[in-house]
């Protein structure tokens, strides 16, 4: 039921447009790939990029524009299928993880902690938004490696080496994808505590200091290739900590971004109706699972679940101002572990089922219904815009944009209007009002778009 409500729930964000930093990667691939730059320079770039993400940005949106043709439908179908991938990839944890613990069945286990994780509203933007792929693949790199360290624990031969030996190559995959892979290690002793504490062997020392190798390597590169990241970007402690403690706390319960942006946007009524409406659900899932099979795990491993999932987080408890539900794909994936294993082979089964699905509809289908500043809604109208202004004649240039509300105007941008239009980038200019000659499109508040001319 969950694997089959899981897919209706996400097969509709196939038909999401390009939006926001869509176009920024577009543009950039297209004309990396037109310069026949070799696909090595995305990993080694000659000037400072604003993220060091080659595999999951560069590399990636190379292939969207050359083995895609810039399609948004092929773009969101990868991304879906990157999303199952990572659901898999939380299954081969489970299972690990369950046959290290002595749990059965480990492959019922397996599939349902993968159902559940793949139902959850967190991962509502890496399907709907092609720019946040490596939000998946993160997932996918993370969950092979953890899923090595573990099964590597009672493997024998070629096989252990073999396990062990792939962990840094998976992190390292994963640091390309995501910065927050930095935090493995840590994970990893965390996980390795959840499935039994023993002393460990040398060549698991040596493994384990291998993931540390690659993330000191991967910060001095990362260092050399990096320009300064944006202001919502910096970390810091302040008041902010504890906005995104409350909000880390809403992503476990399946709140979607949007509700709470409603209640602090004024909409409050509205807001705390909808943030309701999802984490009763989600809040009663938790408890069918946890308070009825408390005796499912053993202190040790009740304590390692919310280690793991702060530590997974860690980064995004001080971001100045950005926050979204995906930031916690990781910090979900042990706890829903945990959940597959305390309701398995009982009658909550199906009761803890449906109420993830319930929650995850509510937050995913009520988020797609916002217009702006929903962010779906604000990428459908951006779309609608883009439409309007391509049936039109081919703008003069330079050409003038005069944007009254930036936030609305992001989901198009001056690379939107450049791709979209087929004007040369610099050719366009975006102010808050049209300056006094030249060609010039006016965005109203409202987003009604109209054009204003030489001696209008």
């Amino acid at each position: 039921m969950l694997a089959a409500s899981a897919l209706a729930l996400w097969l509709p964000a196939l038909w999401t447009p390009f939006w926001g930093d869509d176009y920024v990667f577009l543009h950039a691939a297209h004309a990396t790939n037109a310069s026949g730059a070799p696909w090595w320079s995305d990993f080694w770039p000659t000037s400072p990029v604003r993220f060091w993400r080659p595999l999951s940005q560069e590399a990636y949106w190379r292939f969207v524009d050359a083995a895609l043709d810039s399609n948004a439908f092929a773009a969101h179908a990868v991304n879906l299928a990157f999303h199952v991938l990572a659901s898999l990839g939380v299954a081969l944890l489970a299972h690990r993880v369950a046959r290290a613990c002595a749990w059965t069945p480990a492959g019922w286990i397996a599939a349902l902690a993968a159902a559940m994780y793949g139902t959850l509203t967190m991962h509502l933007m890496p399907v709907h938004w092609a720019a946040a792929a490596n939000n998946a693949m993160l997932t996918l790199f993370t969950t092979l490696a953890l899923a090595a360290w573990i099964g590597a624990r009672d493997a024998r031969g070629r096989v252990r080496v073999a396990l062990l030996a792939s962990v840094p190559v998976s992190l390292a995959l994963a640091l390309l994808c995501k910065e927050s892979a930095a935090l493995t290690p840590g994970l990893m002793i965390v996980v390795a505590l959840f499935v039994g504490v023993r002393r460990p062997r040398a060549d698991e020392i040596l493994a384990w200091l291998a993931t540390v190798a690659v993330v000191v390597a991967w910060l001095v590169l990362r260092g050399r290739f990096t320009a300064n990241t944006d202001a919502a970007y910096e970390l810091g402690f302040g008041s902010h900590v504890v906005r995104n403690a409350a909000s880390f706390a809403a992503w476990l319960l399946n709140v979607p971004r949007e509700a709470l942006r409603m209640v602090v946007a004024g909409d409050r009524a509205a807001g705390l109706a909808w943030m309701a409406a999802t984490a009763l659900p989600m809040l009663a899932a938790w408890a069918l699972a946890f308070w009825c099979s408390r005796r499912a795990l053993v202190v040790r491993q009740w304590l390692a679940l919310p280690a793991f999932a702060v530590l997974a987080y860690g980064p995004y408890f001080l971001f100045a101002w950005n926050s979204y539900e995906y930031y916690a794909a990781i910090a979900a994936i042990l706890p829903v572990i945990a959940m597959a294993r305390c309701i398995v082979g009982t009658p909550r089964a199906l009761a803890v089922a449906a109420l993830v699905a319930l929650s995850s509809w509510i937050a995913v289908e009520g988020t797609r219904r916002l217009d702006h500043p929903g962010l779906i809604g604000r990428a459908r109208w951006a779309e609608a815009t883009l439409q309007a202004l391509e049936r039109q004649p081919t703008p003069a240039t330079p050409l003038h944009v005069a944007v009254a509300d930036e936030q609305r105007f992001y989901a198009i941008g001056g690379w939107g209007l450049a791709w979209r239009l087929d004007v040369p980038l610099q050719s366009i200019s975006v102010a808050r009002e049209c300056p006094s000659t030249g060609t010039c499109l006016i965005i109203e508040s409202d987003g009604r778009t109209h054009w204003r001319q030489d001696g209008d």
